[in-house]
């Protein structure tokens, strides 16, 4: 499998002078993404599931997911990772002003398994169209 990846420059102007530096960004070349009609019919092929009942979970599943997380619990899907809310507040002075209508939930975040990390990169090949077309460019300019 491959992915491809653009090269993206940032200037660093942290320090004395800036400093241009490059950096690979993932680049989605798909049209669309995997739909859930295509994911129940892998799990169908891959289980005792039917893909009406394949489906029928992944439907249910972000209710289920949401219900946990509102309830102040971290899911773990074993073998993909776990769900937990990423949190912030209004700035306050002293720490009881700190309560809970200051308090507001910025993004849901994924920390993928170590086991998932692994399955993605056994098969990844990483291919850059910027850098393939930059070397065409220098060939020719030689």
């Amino acid at each position: 499998m491959a992915m491809n990846y653009t090269v993206r420059k940032k200037v660093d102007k942290s320090g004395d002078k800036e400093v241009v530096r490059y950096y690979a960004a993932s680049k989605v070349v798909q049209s669309e993404p995997v739909s859930n009609k295509e994911i129940a019919e892998r799990l169908a092929e891959r289980s005792s599931l039917q893909t009406g009942d394949a489906q029928s979970v992944l439907v249910q599943l972000p209710d289920i997911i949401a219900d946990f997380l509102a309830s102040g619990r971290t899911v773990n899907i074993k073998g993909l990772g776990n769900f937990f809310p990423a949190m912030t507040s209004e700035p306050v002075e002293q720490i009881e002003d700190c309560t809970a209508d200051k308090v507001r939930i910025t993004r849901i975040c994924f920390r993928a398994s170590k086991e998932f990390m692994a399955r993605i990169f056994k098969h990844l090949d990483l291919f850059s169209m910027q850098v393939q077309d930059l070397k065409k460019e220098l060939k020719k300019k030689k």
